[in-house]
């Protein structure tokens, strides 16, 4: 039995997963080394306004489709999920609409809350990014649920190619944030129209499936995601951007700048795996769900090779961290945040790609309650770090947080497992 799941395993499986992460690892290796240059072009101010539009946008993209497109994989009736895609891109206009009068009529009280005034004109560009990524987010959903892995692929390395190029190529010409902003839209945009392009010629024929009558059921019959996924995801993401909004309001734009750098060099790569893994785990956890059949074993395995694999690499970054920033972008303030992050990104890399599981099992509303303590607890270690005006002291507790709850997460989604398994089998 086990050398049979370990054929499986090997054969589809990583199959799958080396698709998404074979292209996309030498875009992010590209990106990477883009940043050697953009430490040199960008101020620290300039990536503390970065940091604040990215966390702004990763706010706001939890309403863009009301987490509709977490649904897609669900059905069994590909007419279903082509509803629930459409759903999800009807979702996001609306929103993206309603966030451009939002910005319209209270710019400047949106900048007095978050302390800055510098963000001010780029508040007007988080409409249309939070439209292209409720977009993208929803036909990369439903690519997965075809296991087109190879059109996922295609369009990450081109959306993160444009945007890094972008970066680039505007930081030499123009002064200030803008580069690093219009690099990001522009990546948007061409990860969208990839999509976009590919799915309007292959599957052209799906689209007169396409039913308001049939969205407003499918609305109903997955107001789980709503209700619960939506407000859950505002709160992990509201917690995961408090860093960036208190370390500008409270200490300074350039450290919020300075950890925005660090966290998107050890954030990105990881992404970029636990990305890969979550797309086809959930694809192929949600199809043995809907045929009765037990994924308990695939899971178990999937975790011991992750920590097998991780927490050497993690254990040798950490140490050198600060040396490494410093050697190579002359940001070793960057890698002394980055080694005080370590503990919660090694444990996002463990759960990220399980984080479906509340789903499979329509628990998203303790799934949501978890979030919310781990977002008070995350609020009390930063309070803690301005209160004795510590960032290190409040980036450790904020981070070791984090890595318990995020712990606790992993063991209730083994538990969630192992009761319906138990429950088929009875």
């Amino acid at each position: 039995m086990f050398q049979a799941l370990r054929k499986i395993w090997q054969k589809e499986f990583f199959k799958n997963v080396a698709t998404l992460i074979s292209g996309t690892t030498l875009a992010q290796a590209f990106s990477v080394l883009i940043y050697i240059v953009l430490s040199r072009i960008y101020t620290d101010e300039d990536f503390g306004i970065f940091g604040l539009y990215m966390n702004i946008l990763n706010i706001t993209i939890i309403f863009s489709t009301a987490k509709y497109e977490l649904a897609i994989l669900l059905p069994k009736s590909d007419r279903e999920s082509v509803n629930l895609l459409g759903l999800s891109g009807l979702v996001s206009i609306g929103v993206s609409l309603l966030l451009l009068i939002t910005v319209l009529l209270f710019n400047k009280q949106i900048c007095g809350l978050l302390g800055s005034e510098e963000i001010s004109p780029w508040l007007y560009y988080i409409p249309l990014s939070t439209l292209l990524v409720g977009l993208f987010q929803s036909f990369r959903n439903y690519s997965n649920r075809e296991k087109r892995y190879k059109l996922i692929a295609g369009a990450n390395i081109a959306q993160s190619l444009g945007n890094s190029l972008l970066k680039v190529i505007l930081g030499l010409v123009i002064i200030g944030a803008a580069g690093l902003i219009f690099g990001v839209v522009f990546g948007q945009v061409v990860g969208f129209l990839i999509f976009f392009a590919v799915h309007i010629k292959i599957n052209k024929h799906k689209w007169s499936w396409l039913s308001l009558a049939e969205m407003k059921r499918l609305a109903k019959e997955y107001s789980l995601f709503p209700r619960y996924n939506m407000w859950q995801g505002l709160v992990n993401n509201l917690s995961g951007a408090l860093p960036v909004f208190i370390f500008s309001s409270y200490f300074s734009l350039a450290i919020a700048g300075i950890y925005t750098f660090g966290y998107m060099l050890i954030y990105r790569p990881v992404n970029l795996v636990a990305g890969a893994f979550y797309q086809v785990l959930y694809q192929r956890f949600s199809e043995k769900l809907n045929h009765g059949q037990s994924f308990l074993s695939e899971l178990q395995l999937f975790l011991r090779q992750a920590i097998l694999w991780l927490l050497i690499p993690f254990v040798i970054f950490g140490i050198f961290a600060p040396d490494i920033f410093g050697f190579i972008f002359e940001k070793a303030e960057a890698g002394r945040y980055a080694q005080l992050m370590l503990p919660w990104i090694f444990m996002v890399s463990l759960t990220m790609p399980l984080s479906f599981i509340p789903d499979l099992y329509k628990q998203q509303r303790k799934a949501m309650l978890i979030d919310s303590v781990r977002l008070v607890g995350r609020v009390a270690a930063l309070v803690v770090g301005v209160a004795m005006d510590s960032v290190y002291l409040g980036l450790a507790l904020y981070s070791g947080v984090s890595a318990l709850m995020i712990l606790y997460s992993l063991a209730w989604y083994i538990r969630l497992v192992k009761q319906n398994q138990a429950r088929e089998d009875e």
